[in-house]
């Protein structure tokens, strides 16, 4: 194939794919747009709007390993947490700040600080279990060395304060190991991007028992398996933070968000603190009902279940 007409091709894939992008946003942003999201804030439609336009020109203004989309999704959760819950909103790992900046707008419309954790000076050296990691969706296999996804703090204070709300914004200089032991403020939501298993467990094991009940915590590894094992790791869990592996929505191919060859998905996921079970719906599992009614999201098959 040539080389213009690789460039076709690449164009065409990329219409399609942003095409698809838009053509599933009201199922994929739809509660961002719920009339009861970000309402205890005063964040109105034309307000989500305006969020997300410059979410997406923040998204192709700054170099970011994680979309506006993604971005949006971890808003959504923001602006549903009450106002009276305390806590803060904290990111481990932020690169040149794209994340940041996106996420920092949300936080300052809920009147929440966003506290940013990173070296600044890019990964450590990683230890054998993290020079690789696969990536089973996407058939691949990521390696890393130390100094990857290196951003300065002033590159990050910069791409903030022109596309964010710096002001809304405090940064923890330092490896994790080193600031995270030491911070002892209640967090509302957090949200990972750290690439290195051995980095996940540090800032689990530091933030999980700081994390308000009913909290999201976000991780953007979902694809890497040994990260997304972490989640179902019994014994480690219980090891470390005295507790059952709480599991994690999107393991191994993320939520499924962006068009992808083999349909949607992403590198987010997700996993609730202490989520209200109780309260959650009762489906007896006999047989009844269609799997095409659980597609429309019908409740005739939970209906025909529950009249035996």
């Amino acid at each position: 194939m040539t080389t213009a007409r690789k460039r076709v091709t690449a164009t065409v894939t990329r219409a399609y794919r942003l095409g698809l992008l838009v053509l599933s946003a009201p199922i994929v942003l739809g509660e961002y747009f719920d009339a009861d999201t970000g309402a205890a804030y005063g964040v109105d439609f034309p307000t989500k709007c305006r969020l997300v336009a410059r979410m997406l020109w923040n998204n192709v203004r700054l170099p970011t390993g994680s979309s506006f989309v993604e971005h949006l999704v971890v808003a959504t959760k923001i602006l549903r947490i009450p106002p009276e819950k305390e806590g803060v909103v904290v990111e481990c790992g932020c690169y040149l700040g794209g994340s940041t900046a996106n996420l920092s707008l949300v936080a300052g419309l809920c009147d929440r600080t966003l506290v940013v954790f990173d070296s600044f000076e890019g990964m450590p050296e990683p230890d054998e279990v993290d020079e690789a990691h696969v990536l089973m969706q996407s058939e691949q296999v990521h390696t890393y060395e130390a100094g990857s996804w290196r951003g300065s703090l002033d590159a990050v204070r910069r791409n903030v304060a022109a596309y964010g709300d710096i002001d809304a914004c405090e940064f923890e200089k330092g490896y994790f190991e080193e600031t995270l032991p030491t911070f002892d403020r209640p967090v509302a939501l957090v949200f990972l991007d750290v690439g290195l298993r051995s980095s996940a467990e540090t800032c689990l094991e530091e933030l999980w028992p700081r994390l308000r009940r009913e909290g999201y915590l976000f991780t953007h590894d979902v694809k890497h398996m040994e990260i997304s094992s972490l989640f179902f790791d019994q014994a480690w869990w219980r090891e470390r933070l005295d507790r059952d592996a709480p599991g994690l929505v999107g393991a191994g191919s993320g939520v499924g968000l962006h068009p992808q060859r083999n349909g949607f998905g992403s590198l987010l996921g997700y996993v609730v603190k202490d989520p209200p079970v109780d309260q959650f719906d009762r489906v007896e599992e006999r047989g009844a009902g269609a799997y095409g009614d659980e597609m429309l999201g019908s409740a005739s098959g939970n209906d025909a279940s529950n009249s035996e």
